[in-house]
Protein backbone atom coordinates (compact mmCIF):
# COMPACT_ATOMS: atom_id res chain seq x y z
CA UNK A 1 0.00 0.00 0.00
CA UNK A 2 1.37 3.40 -0.94
CA UNK A 3 0.93 6.66 0.87
CA UNK A 4 -1.15 7.96 -2.01
CA UNK A 5 -3.69 5.23 -1.34
CA UNK A 6 -4.52 6.80 2.01
CA UNK A 7 -4.57 10.48 1.06
CA UNK A 8 -7.60 11.35 -1.00
CA UNK A 9 -7.48 14.05 -3.66
CA UNK A 10 -10.13 16.78 -3.60
CA UNK A 11 -13.11 14.51 -3.32
CA UNK A 12 -16.32 14.97 -5.27
CA UNK A 13 -19.61 15.73 -3.57
CA UNK A 14 -20.95 12.38 -2.44
CA UNK A 15 -24.31 11.27 -1.17
CA UNK A 16 -24.60 8.21 1.03
CA UNK A 17 -27.19 5.66 0.03
CA UNK A 18 -28.66 6.24 3.49
CA UNK A 19 -29.58 9.73 2.25
CA UNK A 20 -30.94 8.54 -1.12
CA UNK A 21 -32.76 5.27 -0.65
CA UNK A 22 -36.06 4.74 1.11
CA UNK A 23 -35.86 5.19 4.85
CA UNK A 24 -35.53 1.76 6.50
CA UNK A 25 -38.30 0.63 8.82
CA UNK A 26 -37.72 1.85 12.35
CA UNK A 27 -35.47 4.75 11.27
CA UNK A 28 -35.98 8.50 10.98
CA UNK A 29 -34.01 10.59 8.47
CA UNK A 30 -33.32 14.31 8.73
CA UNK A 31 -31.35 16.69 6.54
CA UNK A 32 -29.38 19.61 8.01
CA UNK A 33 -28.01 22.58 6.08
CA UNK A 34 -28.67 26.23 5.39
CA UNK A 35 -32.35 27.14 5.00
CA UNK A 36 -33.45 27.04 1.39
CA UNK A 37 -34.86 30.26 -0.05
CA UNK A 38 -38.61 29.87 0.05
CA UNK A 39 -38.28 26.52 1.79
CA UNK A 40 -40.28 25.26 4.76
CA UNK A 41 -37.38 23.64 6.65
CA UNK A 42 -39.17 20.34 6.42
CA UNK A 43 -35.87 18.53 7.00
CA UNK A 44 -36.80 15.83 4.51
CA UNK A 45 -34.32 16.60 1.69
CA UNK A 46 -31.16 18.51 0.85
CA UNK A 47 -33.42 20.95 -1.00
CA UNK A 48 -35.33 21.82 2.18
CA UNK A 49 -33.08 21.08 5.18
CA UNK A 50 -33.38 21.96 8.83
CA UNK A 51 -31.42 25.06 9.83
CA UNK A 52 -28.03 24.09 11.26
CA UNK A 53 -26.22 27.36 10.59
CA UNK A 54 -25.15 28.04 14.20
CA UNK A 55 -23.78 25.76 16.90
CA UNK A 56 -26.86 26.26 19.05
CA UNK A 57 -29.22 25.46 16.19
CA UNK A 58 -27.26 22.44 15.04
CA UNK A 59 -26.87 21.03 18.54
CA UNK A 60 -30.49 21.63 19.52
CA UNK A 61 -31.69 19.48 16.63
CA UNK A 62 -29.59 16.47 17.57
CA UNK A 63 -29.69 16.92 21.34
CA UNK A 64 -33.48 16.94 21.38
CA UNK A 65 -33.42 13.53 19.72
CA UNK A 66 -30.66 11.77 21.66
CA UNK A 67 -31.93 13.04 25.02
CA UNK A 68 -35.34 11.49 24.43
CA UNK A 69 -37.51 14.56 23.92
CA UNK A 70 -39.27 12.87 20.96
CA UNK A 71 -39.25 16.24 19.18
CA UNK A 72 -41.00 17.55 16.13
CA UNK A 73 -38.38 18.55 13.57
CA UNK A 74 -39.74 20.12 10.41
CA UNK A 75 -42.49 17.93 9.06
CA UNK A 76 -41.62 14.92 11.23
CA UNK A 77 -42.87 14.42 14.77
CA UNK A 78 -42.34 12.15 17.77
CA UNK A 79 -38.81 11.28 16.65
CA UNK A 80 -37.33 8.39 18.64
CA UNK A 81 -33.87 8.72 20.23
CA UNK A 82 -32.42 5.75 18.35
CA UNK A 83 -31.95 4.85 14.66
CA UNK A 84 -31.51 8.38 13.32
CA UNK A 85 -29.99 9.10 9.90
CA UNK A 86 -28.45 12.58 9.74
CA UNK A 87 -27.63 13.87 6.25
CA UNK A 88 -25.44 16.99 6.44
CA UNK A 89 -25.17 19.24 3.41
CA UNK A 90 -21.98 20.89 2.19
CA UNK A 91 -20.60 23.63 4.42
CA UNK A 92 -19.05 24.19 7.83
CA UNK A 93 -21.29 23.37 10.77
CA UNK A 94 -20.25 24.44 14.22
CA UNK A 95 -21.06 22.49 17.36
CA UNK A 96 -20.41 22.52 21.09
CA UNK A 97 -19.76 18.80 20.79
CA UNK A 98 -20.21 16.45 23.70
CA UNK A 99 -19.36 19.35 26.04
CA UNK A 100 -20.31 18.43 29.64
CA UNK A 101 -22.30 15.24 29.00
CA UNK A 102 -21.43 12.27 31.27
CA UNK A 103 -22.78 8.73 31.12
CA UNK A 104 -25.28 8.11 33.90
CA UNK A 105 -25.12 11.73 35.09
CA UNK A 106 -26.20 13.95 32.22
CA UNK A 107 -25.13 17.57 31.87
CA UNK A 108 -22.76 18.10 34.77
CA UNK A 109 -22.87 21.87 34.25
CA UNK A 110 -26.67 21.75 34.50
CA UNK A 111 -27.36 23.62 31.27
CA UNK A 112 -28.18 21.60 28.12
CA UNK A 113 -25.49 22.29 25.55
CA UNK A 114 -23.92 20.37 22.68
CA UNK A 115 -25.10 16.96 21.48
CA UNK A 116 -24.31 13.25 21.64
CA UNK A 117 -25.23 10.31 19.42
CA UNK A 118 -27.36 7.31 20.31
CA UNK A 119 -27.81 3.72 19.19
CA UNK A 120 -28.07 3.18 15.46
CA UNK A 121 -27.26 6.78 14.48
CA UNK A 122 -25.73 7.44 11.08
CA UNK A 123 -24.09 10.82 10.41
CA UNK A 124 -23.14 11.48 6.79
CA UNK A 125 -21.63 14.50 5.08
CA UNK A 126 -21.16 15.23 1.37
CA UNK A 127 -17.42 14.38 1.45
CA UNK A 128 -14.50 15.43 3.69
CA UNK A 129 -13.67 18.39 1.45
CA UNK A 130 -17.26 19.62 1.46
CA UNK A 131 -18.74 19.04 4.91
CA UNK A 132 -16.97 20.10 8.11
CA UNK A 133 -18.21 19.64 11.67
CA UNK A 134 -16.20 22.03 13.82
CA UNK A 135 -15.97 22.60 17.58
CA UNK A 136 -17.06 26.06 18.67
CA UNK A 137 -16.24 25.77 22.38
CA UNK A 138 -14.73 23.66 25.14
CA UNK A 139 -15.87 22.70 28.62
CA UNK A 140 -13.69 24.37 31.31
CA UNK A 141 -12.39 21.61 33.54
CA UNK A 142 -10.11 20.93 36.49
CA UNK A 143 -7.97 17.87 35.73
CA UNK A 144 -7.25 16.24 39.08
CA UNK A 145 -4.49 13.65 39.41
CA UNK A 146 -4.29 12.34 43.00
CA UNK A 147 -0.57 11.81 42.51
CA UNK A 148 0.10 15.12 40.81
CA UNK A 149 -0.94 18.74 40.52
CA UNK A 150 -4.40 19.91 39.51
CA UNK A 151 -4.40 21.42 36.02
CA UNK A 152 -6.88 24.08 34.92
CA UNK A 153 -7.82 23.52 31.32
CA UNK A 154 -10.62 22.46 29.05
CA UNK A 155 -11.91 19.39 27.25
CA UNK A 156 -14.39 18.35 24.59
CA UNK A 157 -15.21 15.67 22.03
CA UNK A 158 -16.71 16.61 18.66
CA UNK A 159 -18.76 13.38 18.33
CA UNK A 160 -19.33 11.25 21.41
CA UNK A 161 -21.89 8.66 22.41
CA UNK A 162 -24.88 9.40 24.66
CA UNK A 163 -25.07 6.17 26.66
CA UNK A 164 -23.53 2.74 27.07
CA UNK A 165 -26.26 1.40 24.76
CA UNK A 166 -25.16 3.61 21.83
CA UNK A 167 -23.88 0.84 19.56
CA UNK A 168 -24.00 0.66 15.78
CA UNK A 169 -23.00 4.28 15.09
CA UNK A 170 -21.83 5.18 11.57
CA UNK A 171 -19.90 8.37 10.72
CA UNK A 172 -18.81 9.07 7.16
CA UNK A 173 -17.93 11.54 4.44
CA UNK A 174 -16.99 14.62 6.45
CA UNK A 175 -14.17 16.41 8.23
CA UNK A 176 -14.40 16.33 12.01
CA UNK A 177 -12.51 19.40 13.25
CA UNK A 178 -11.60 19.76 16.94
CA UNK A 179 -10.53 23.33 16.10
CA UNK A 180 -7.78 23.56 18.73
CA UNK A 181 -5.93 26.54 17.27
CA UNK A 182 -9.01 28.79 17.25
CA UNK A 183 -10.01 27.83 20.78
CA UNK A 184 -6.63 28.50 22.43
CA UNK A 185 -3.14 29.72 21.61
CA UNK A 186 0.47 29.36 22.70
CA UNK A 187 0.62 30.02 26.43
CA UNK A 188 -3.18 29.86 26.64
CA UNK A 189 -5.58 27.37 28.20
CA UNK A 190 -4.34 23.78 27.71
CA UNK A 191 -7.03 21.77 25.95
CA UNK A 192 -7.77 18.10 25.46
CA UNK A 193 -9.90 18.00 22.32
CA UNK A 194 -10.88 14.70 20.72
CA UNK A 195 -12.56 14.12 17.38
CA UNK A 196 -14.58 10.90 17.72
CA UNK A 197 -15.08 8.75 20.84
CA UNK A 198 -17.52 5.89 20.38
CA UNK A 199 -18.00 4.33 23.82
CA UNK A 200 -20.58 1.59 24.23
CA UNK A 201 -21.07 -1.81 25.81
CA UNK A 202 -21.55 -3.30 22.35
CA UNK A 203 -19.76 -2.24 19.18
CA UNK A 204 -20.80 -2.41 15.55
CA UNK A 205 -19.52 1.10 14.79
CA UNK A 206 -18.33 2.13 11.34
CA UNK A 207 -16.18 5.22 10.85
CA UNK A 208 -15.11 5.71 7.25
CA UNK A 209 -14.08 8.34 4.72
CA UNK A 210 -13.44 10.88 7.46
CA UNK A 211 -10.72 13.47 8.04
CA UNK A 212 -10.04 14.10 11.72
CA UNK A 213 -8.11 17.32 12.29
CA UNK A 214 -7.28 19.86 14.97
CA UNK A 215 -7.14 17.47 17.94
CA UNK A 216 -4.97 18.01 21.00
CA UNK A 217 -3.69 16.57 24.26
CA UNK A 218 -2.19 19.66 25.85
CA UNK A 219 -3.14 18.55 29.35
CA UNK A 220 -1.82 15.08 28.62
CA UNK A 221 1.58 16.56 27.87
CA UNK A 222 1.59 18.12 31.33
CA UNK A 223 0.40 14.89 32.98
CA UNK A 224 0.34 11.60 31.04
CA UNK A 225 -2.69 10.44 33.04
CA UNK A 226 -4.73 12.73 30.76
CA UNK A 227 -3.54 11.39 27.40
CA UNK A 228 -6.11 11.86 24.62
CA UNK A 229 -7.19 10.03 21.45
CA UNK A 230 -8.30 11.50 18.14
CA UNK A 231 -10.44 8.51 17.11
CA UNK A 232 -11.33 5.93 19.74
CA UNK A 233 -13.40 2.73 19.80
CA UNK A 234 -14.13 2.13 23.48
CA UNK A 235 -15.85 -0.78 25.18
CA UNK A 236 -17.68 0.57 28.21
CA UNK A 237 -15.92 -0.23 31.48
CA UNK A 238 -12.43 -1.61 32.15
CA UNK A 239 -13.65 -4.97 33.48
CA UNK A 240 -15.78 -5.91 30.49
CA UNK A 241 -14.57 -8.73 28.28
CA UNK A 242 -13.48 -7.06 25.01
CA UNK A 243 -15.32 -9.74 23.04
CA UNK A 244 -18.60 -8.13 24.16
CA UNK A 245 -17.77 -5.09 22.03
CA UNK A 246 -17.17 -6.37 18.50
CA UNK A 247 -17.75 -5.59 14.84
CA UNK A 248 -16.42 -2.03 14.70
CA UNK A 249 -14.50 -0.85 11.62
CA UNK A 250 -12.40 2.27 11.14
CA UNK A 251 -11.29 2.70 7.54
CA UNK A 252 -10.15 5.44 5.17
CA UNK A 253 -9.74 7.82 8.09
CA UNK A 254 -7.02 10.49 7.94
CA UNK A 255 -5.93 11.84 11.32
CA UNK A 256 -3.81 14.91 10.52
CA UNK A 257 -3.06 18.53 11.42
CA UNK A 258 -2.87 18.39 15.21
CA UNK A 259 -3.25 21.56 17.22
CA UNK A 260 -0.14 23.69 17.65
CA UNK A 261 1.86 23.41 20.84
CA UNK A 262 0.47 25.41 23.76
CA UNK A 263 2.90 24.24 26.45
CA UNK A 264 6.65 24.86 26.17
CA UNK A 265 8.43 21.75 24.95
CA UNK A 266 5.29 20.04 23.72
CA UNK A 267 5.04 18.56 20.25
CA UNK A 268 2.12 19.60 18.11
CA UNK A 269 -0.98 17.89 19.44
CA UNK A 270 0.57 17.33 22.87
CA UNK A 271 0.04 13.82 24.23
CA UNK A 272 -2.49 12.65 21.67
CA UNK A 273 -2.79 9.29 19.91
CA UNK A 274 -4.28 8.85 16.46
CA UNK A 275 -6.56 5.79 16.28
CA UNK A 276 -6.96 3.53 19.32
CA UNK A 277 -9.10 0.65 20.58
CA UNK A 278 -9.70 -0.32 24.18
CA UNK A 279 -11.88 -2.98 25.82
CA UNK A 280 -13.08 -3.97 22.37
CA UNK A 281 -12.48 -5.97 19.20
CA UNK A 282 -12.30 -3.94 15.97
CA UNK A 283 -10.65 -3.66 12.57
CA UNK A 284 -8.54 -0.60 11.74
CA UNK A 285 -7.58 -0.49 8.08
CA UNK A 286 -6.45 1.73 5.20
CA UNK A 287 -6.02 4.79 7.39
CA UNK A 288 -3.37 7.47 7.96
CA UNK A 289 -2.05 9.15 11.09
CA UNK A 290 0.30 12.04 10.38
CA UNK A 291 1.97 14.35 12.89
CA UNK A 292 0.78 13.07 16.27
CA UNK A 293 2.67 11.64 19.23
CA UNK A 294 1.44 8.13 18.53
CA UNK A 295 -0.11 6.53 15.47
CA UNK A 296 -2.10 3.44 16.48
CA UNK A 297 -2.60 1.28 19.55
CA UNK A 298 -4.81 0.62 22.52
CA UNK A 299 -5.20 -1.56 25.58
CA UNK A 300 -7.35 -4.38 26.94
CA UNK A 301 -7.95 -5.57 23.39
CA UNK A 302 -9.12 -8.86 21.99
CA UNK A 303 -8.35 -9.97 18.44
CA UNK A 304 -8.09 -6.49 16.94
CA UNK A 305 -6.71 -6.21 13.41
CA UNK A 306 -4.61 -3.21 12.41
CA UNK A 307 -3.75 -3.61 8.74
CA UNK A 308 -2.77 -1.59 5.68
CA UNK A 309 -2.37 1.64 7.65
CA UNK A 310 0.29 4.37 7.58
CA UNK A 311 1.84 6.36 10.41
CA UNK A 312 4.30 9.13 9.67
CA UNK A 313 5.80 12.12 11.49
CA UNK A 314 5.03 10.40 14.81
CA UNK A 315 7.07 9.47 17.88
CA UNK A 316 5.56 5.97 18.13
CA UNK A 317 4.08 4.23 15.10
CA UNK A 318 2.23 1.60 17.13
CA UNK A 319 2.09 1.11 20.89
CA UNK A 320 0.35 -1.46 23.12
CA UNK A 321 1.91 -1.61 26.60
CA UNK A 322 -0.96 -1.65 29.11
CA UNK A 323 -3.19 -4.42 30.52
CA UNK A 324 -3.67 -7.69 28.61
CA UNK A 325 -4.00 -7.78 24.83
CA UNK A 326 -4.39 -11.18 23.18
CA UNK A 327 -4.58 -12.32 19.58
CA UNK A 328 -3.87 -9.02 17.80
CA UNK A 329 -3.01 -8.87 14.10
CA UNK A 330 -0.63 -6.11 12.95
CA UNK A 331 -0.24 -6.59 9.23
CA UNK A 332 0.98 -4.74 6.14
CA UNK A 333 1.31 -1.37 7.86
CA UNK A 334 3.90 1.31 7.12
CA UNK A 335 5.59 3.14 9.99
CA UNK A 336 7.60 5.86 8.30
CA UNK A 337 10.49 7.55 10.14
CA UNK A 338 9.15 7.52 13.70
CA UNK A 339 11.29 9.72 15.90
CA UNK A 340 11.44 7.08 18.66
CA UNK A 341 9.85 3.69 17.95
CA UNK A 342 8.11 1.83 15.14
CA UNK A 343 6.27 -0.89 17.12
CA UNK A 344 6.20 -1.23 20.92
CA UNK A 345 4.56 -4.24 22.62
CA UNK A 346 4.34 -5.49 26.19
CA UNK A 347 5.66 -4.71 29.63
CA UNK A 348 2.53 -3.94 31.62
CA UNK A 349 3.29 -6.30 34.51
CA UNK A 350 3.35 -9.96 35.56
CA UNK A 351 -0.44 -10.32 35.40
CA UNK A 352 -0.73 -8.94 31.88
CA UNK A 353 -0.59 -11.05 28.73
CA UNK A 354 0.57 -10.11 25.24
CA UNK A 355 0.12 -13.49 23.63
CA UNK A 356 -0.71 -15.04 20.27
CA UNK A 357 -0.01 -11.94 18.20
CA UNK A 358 0.63 -11.99 14.46
CA UNK A 359 2.95 -9.18 13.32
CA UNK A 360 3.61 -9.67 9.63
CA UNK A 361 4.30 -7.82 6.40
CA UNK A 362 4.95 -4.46 8.05
CA UNK A 363 7.53 -1.94 6.84
CA UNK A 364 9.37 0.21 9.36
CA UNK A 365 11.64 2.89 7.95
CA UNK A 366 14.05 4.51 10.42
CA UNK A 367 15.86 7.77 9.88
CA UNK A 368 16.00 9.58 13.24
CA UNK A 369 19.16 9.09 15.36
CA UNK A 370 18.62 6.56 18.14
CA UNK A 371 15.27 5.32 16.87
CA UNK A 372 14.24 1.66 17.22
CA UNK A 373 12.09 -0.38 14.85
CA UNK A 374 10.59 -2.86 17.35
CA UNK A 375 10.56 -2.95 21.16
CA UNK A 376 9.44 -6.00 23.15
CA UNK A 377 9.04 -4.94 26.79
CA UNK A 378 8.02 -8.27 28.35
CA UNK A 379 5.14 -10.74 28.45
CA UNK A 380 5.23 -11.05 24.64
CA UNK A 381 4.69 -14.76 24.19
CA UNK A 382 3.67 -17.35 21.59
CA UNK A 383 3.57 -14.68 18.88
CA UNK A 384 4.73 -14.62 15.27
CA UNK A 385 6.91 -11.89 13.74
CA UNK A 386 7.35 -12.66 10.06
CA UNK A 387 7.97 -11.05 6.67
CA UNK A 388 8.54 -7.61 8.17
CA UNK A 389 11.03 -5.20 6.59
CA UNK A 390 13.19 -2.82 8.62
CA UNK A 391 15.02 -0.20 6.54
CA UNK A 392 17.41 2.62 7.41
CA UNK A 393 17.65 5.89 5.55
CA UNK A 394 19.59 7.89 8.11
CA UNK A 395 22.45 7.61 10.60
CA UNK A 396 24.09 4.38 11.70
CA UNK A 397 22.92 4.40 15.35
CA UNK A 398 19.62 2.70 14.63
CA UNK A 399 18.23 -0.46 16.24
CA UNK A 400 16.09 -3.17 14.69
CA UNK A 401 14.93 -5.06 17.81
CA UNK A 402 15.25 -4.26 21.50
CA UNK A 403 14.01 -7.02 23.80
CA UNK A 404 14.05 -6.63 27.59
CA UNK A 405 12.02 -6.84 30.78
CA UNK A 406 10.41 -3.50 31.60
CA UNK A 407 9.23 -4.85 34.96
CA UNK A 408 10.78 -7.62 37.03
CA UNK A 409 9.11 -10.93 36.28
CA UNK A 410 7.85 -10.15 32.79
CA UNK A 411 9.47 -12.22 30.07
CA UNK A 412 9.32 -12.64 26.30
CA UNK A 413 9.05 -16.37 25.53
CA UNK A 414 8.46 -18.82 22.71
CA UNK A 415 7.97 -16.38 19.86
CA UNK A 416 8.75 -16.88 16.18
CA UNK A 417 10.99 -14.59 14.11
CA UNK A 418 10.93 -15.79 10.53
CA UNK A 419 11.62 -14.39 7.05
CA UNK A 420 12.12 -10.84 8.25
CA UNK A 421 14.30 -8.48 6.18
CA UNK A 422 16.50 -6.18 8.26
CA UNK A 423 18.97 -3.52 7.18
CA UNK A 424 22.43 -4.83 8.05
CA UNK A 425 23.44 -1.48 9.58
CA UNK A 426 20.87 -1.80 12.36
CA UNK A 427 21.89 -3.03 15.78
CA UNK A 428 20.18 -5.69 17.90
CA UNK A 429 19.79 -5.12 21.65
CA UNK A 430 19.07 -8.59 23.01
CA UNK A 431 21.53 -8.97 25.89
CA UNK A 432 19.01 -7.54 28.38
CA UNK A 433 16.65 -10.46 27.70
CA UNK A 434 17.99 -13.73 29.16
CA UNK A 435 15.06 -15.62 27.62
CA UNK A 436 15.53 -14.47 24.04
CA UNK A 437 16.92 -17.80 22.85
CA UNK A 438 13.56 -19.44 23.60
CA UNK A 439 12.38 -17.64 20.47
CA UNK A 440 12.65 -19.53 17.18
CA UNK A 441 14.68 -17.69 14.52
CA UNK A 442 14.67 -18.89 10.92
CA UNK A 443 15.61 -17.30 7.60
CA UNK A 444 15.89 -13.71 8.84
CA UNK A 445 18.12 -11.95 6.35
CA UNK A 446 19.48 -8.56 5.39
CA UNK A 447 18.00 -6.54 2.56
CA UNK A 448 20.30 -8.30 0.09
CA UNK A 449 19.21 -11.76 1.25
CA UNK A 450 22.39 -12.50 3.22
CA UNK A 451 22.57 -13.99 6.73
CA UNK A 452 22.62 -11.54 9.64
CA UNK A 453 25.50 -12.17 12.08
CA UNK A 454 23.67 -10.06 14.69
CA UNK A 455 20.51 -12.18 14.38
CA UNK A 456 21.53 -15.73 13.41
CA UNK A 457 19.12 -18.60 12.87
CA UNK A 458 18.75 -20.98 15.80
CA UNK A 459 16.56 -23.41 13.87
CA UNK A 460 17.35 -25.35 10.71
CA UNK A 461 13.68 -25.73 9.79
CA UNK A 462 10.77 -23.35 9.60
CA UNK A 463 9.35 -22.34 12.95
CA UNK A 464 5.91 -23.60 13.92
Amino acid sequence: MTLAACIRPQDPIVTSQDCLAAVPAGYTRIYIGAPAKGGQQSGTSFDDPLDGTTADKFDAILRSVSEGEHPTLGSQSNIAPTNLIVCMDSGTFQTNGQYDWRFGIGHVAGIPRGFTVEQGWKIHGRGPSHTRLQLASYFPFQFVDPAGPTISGGRNVVIGTHSKHASGVEISDLTVDANHDRLTSAGGVPLNLENITLRSTQGGHWVHDVNAVGGSGDVGFLDEVFETFAVRIWGNGPQIDPSQNTGSIVEHVNVTNPGHAVVDGSPNGGAMDGIVVNNAVAEIRNSLVDGFQLGYGGWSMGAVSFHDNIAQNVQYGFNVDSFSNVGLIVQNNQFIKPSLYGIVIGGSGPTATFGNWTVTGNTIELARPGSIAMVLRGQVQHSVFSNNTFTASGPSNLTAIWSYQAVSGVVNLNNTFQNNRIDRSMAMILSQDPNFNTNCRFQNRDLQGQALPSFPDNSSVACH
